[in-house]
């Protein structure tokens, strides 16, 4: 039997053998098409930034009471003094005068115009103040950047200047303890109680509820003024956790082909969350000290406004080292009892950082 082709199977089979012709050009294969993805908008960062130029104020410092509350002037009560008494007798203060009455100082007599005794009540107005302008706090941030574009800058050939979105977080602990001495000032009630010619006994003198006695009128003429100065010595302690958020933009203007500088400028608003401890204790010459404490506790919400400057060094695609500062403005944190209070301001606050950043 003799074998049959069809003649379309030879002709598919020569042509997979011999494609081309002995002399015709043989042509380049395509070369592979290469897809470059384009560069990420974002880059992260993160540094140490401590927060420093914070003021602290410790306020209403130095409380003294005196033990005698003042009585409204006027005849037939009792009223007590740091340096002696004028109580109602056993008369019941017959004509408008009492003989139960005492004395301390023959500095409180005045002989003049018949004669007349000054008894007095001394309290102190807590305006002690202390505190420090330029405390540090330790912090941390992490922060990242949008890349929204060029921005024409006249003079810049290599690269042109960009902007776009900055965003970050910021930690620190504010942790300030003070023992400052300081002082308080004191008012002096003084209250007048003329004796009419009588002849007053030489101090120090105590009359009694029965008599007799020494005569006095039972209503003075009362006067209150500046009484100096108090010492107040203790303890103020100020613990804060801040955690501040950063929303602004930024320009970015190269330099050199590795170095950049950048201006940002944005708001932020700050969770503060702290308490407030301290034990004072007021001096009194002559009247001797009392003491007090107290504590608070708050968390709050601090809004701000931030400007800051900084520079950046290309390490290599990816990453880069960045220094900056930046003015840190927010409301103060208060925290107070009702008697004394600490205020923590942002008037003259800078952060300085220095990380790393890292760009995809």
């Amino acid at each position: 039997m003799k074998a049959r082709f069809p003649f379309l199977t030879l002709s598919l089979i020569g042509t997979a053998v011999c494609p081309v012709q002995a002399g015709e050009p043989v042509e380049p294969a395509a070369a592979p098409i290469s897809i470059q993805s384009a560069p990420s908008r974002w880059r992260f960062g993160a540094g140490y930034a401590p927060l420093i130029g914070l003021k602290t104020e410790f306020r209403g410092l130095g409380t003294f009471n005196n033990v005698y509350l003042p009585q409204p002037t006027g005849g037939g009560q009792d009223y007590n003094y740091d340096d002696g008494f004028v109580n109602v007798d056993s008369s019941g203060n017959a004509g408008d005068k009492t003989w139960n009455w005492g004395y301390e100082n023959a500095s409180q007599l005045d002989p003049a115009n018949g004669g007349s005794i000054d008894f007095s009540l001394t309290n102190s107005l807590a305006n002690g103040r202390a505190g420090d302008n330029n405390e540090t706090a330790s912090g941390v941030e992490l922060f990242t950047y949008y890349d929204m574009g060029a921005v024409a800058i006249g003079g810049l050939k290599e690269r042109g200047a960009t902007w776009g979105f900055r965003g970050g977080l910021h930690y620190a602990r504010v942790d300030v303890g003070n023992s400052e001495a300081t002082t308080t000032d004191l008012t002096k009630l003084t209250d007048r109680f003329t004796l009419d010619g009588v002849i007053a006994p030489l101090a120090p003198y105590t009359g009694t509820f029965g008599g007799p006695g020494p005569l006095i009128n039972d209503s003075p003429t009362r006067t209150i003024t500046a009484g100096g100065q108090a010492l107040v010595t203790g303890t103020r302690d100020l613990d804060v956790h801040l955690a501040t958020f950063n929303f602004g933009s930024y320009l970015e203007i190269p330099v050199t082909r590795k170095i950049d500088f950048m201006v940002e400028a944005g708001v932020s608003a700050a969770i503060a969350s702290g308490s407030y401890h301290y034990q004072s204790e007021t001096a009194v010459t002559g009247l001797g000290t009392q003491g007090s404490t107290g504590s608070d506790s708050e968390t709050s919400v601090l809004p701000g406004v931030y400007v800051g400057v900084g520079g950046s060094y290309q390490l290599n695609e990816s990453w880069a080292i960045q220094a900056a500062g930046r003015y840190q403005y927010m409301d103060q944190f208060d925290l107070g009892d009702g008697a004394s209070e600490a205020v923590l301001s942002f008037d003259s606050a800078f952060i300085l950082s220095l990380g790393a950043v890292y760009s995809f």
